[in-house]
């Protein structure tokens, strides 16, 4: 499926008015939503998107203003770019309904909702308690899972047991594969964080923003045919190329050759290694 010709003109899709980097918001990304940048530039995802049945699913916003996509059935083509369901690549991730696959995610905090009992009151939670902007699926299997995300952080959370969003539960946390215990460690912290009234966003889970953003920024002048000259214009301004790209260092020409290759790198599968 990724081995077809890169076609650049077949992502020049008719009325994309937000297809450059430029309008990507990157202080609050997370890795799903640099994923989703570089995915939907792919000229396979889009054909296969174009051929997708249906095009758009509805989303219903819950009454605890969670977001929810529920599915009847599997959308087998569009989990194999780790998608529940094909998103439309004209829209950014600041306005498109993405739902990464559970199978995707390297790690996801898996949850059993036990129904409340006298003594558990202290206990208690609601996804309402949770201060992120929550986006929420429902497989075929019944099984939602819970994107937490605010400030660049995103917690995944896949919940058994509860089919009403909205209720309380009380949690009780799985844990799994011992040797990887920190890092499921540091992700309930992430998301306890969540619940605190003072949340102050902490450092995110990779600091490579500026990285991406410029591989994003090549990408799509690469896809537009752009020389590596224009496109070290594009990312580090004119002058800067004018001083130093015919210059004894090789570094500029390096440096933009390398993003060139990062991004359609992300593009064509790697964005999967940027998933939480």
């Amino acid at each position: 499926m990724l081995g077809r010709n890169l076609n650049p003109s077949v992502n020049s899709t008719p009325g994309r008015s937000d297809n450059r980097a430029a309008s990507c918001g990157r202080a609050d990304y997370d890795g799903g939503d640099w994923a989703w940048e570089f995915l939907r530039r792919n000229p396979d995802y889009i054909a296969d998107w174009r051929s997708s049945v249906p095009k758009h699913l509805p989303c219903i916003t819950l009454r605890d203003g969670t977001k929810l996509l529920r599915l009847r059935r599997r959308f087998l083509r569009a989990e194999e770019w780790g998608l529940h369901a094909f998103a439309d690549p004209r829209l950014c991730a600041q306005k498109a309904n993405v739902f990464w696959h559970a199978s995707a995610l390297k790690r996801v905090v898996r949850l059993n909702a036990k129904r409340p009992t006298e003594g558990d009151e202290a206990k208690v939670r609601r996804l309402a308690d949770f201060n992120a902007h929550r986006q929420a699926v429902i497989n075929a299997d019944g099984v939602p899972l819970v994107m937490m995300k605010r400030s660049g952080i995103c917690v995944p959370l896949e919940i058994s047991g509860l089919s009403n969003l909205t209720s309380p539960f009380v949690p009780v946390i799985e844990l799994h594969d011992l040797d990887d215990l920190s890092a499921q460690t540091e992700l309930l912290k992430r998301l306890q964080r969540f619940t605190e009234a003072d949340f102050r966003a902490v450092q995110k889970p990779f600091a490579s923003d500026e990285r991406l953003h410029h591989a994003l920024i090549a990408l799509d002048e690469s896809l537009k045919g752009k020389t590596y000259r224009q496109i070290a214009i594009a990312i580090f301004g004119e002058k800067k190329v004018t001083e130093e790209w015919h210059g004894h260092s090789q570094f500029l020409r390096d440096r933009t050759r390398r993003l060139v290759a990062k991004g359609t790198e992300l593009m064509k599968g790697g964005y999967r290694d940027l998933l939480g």
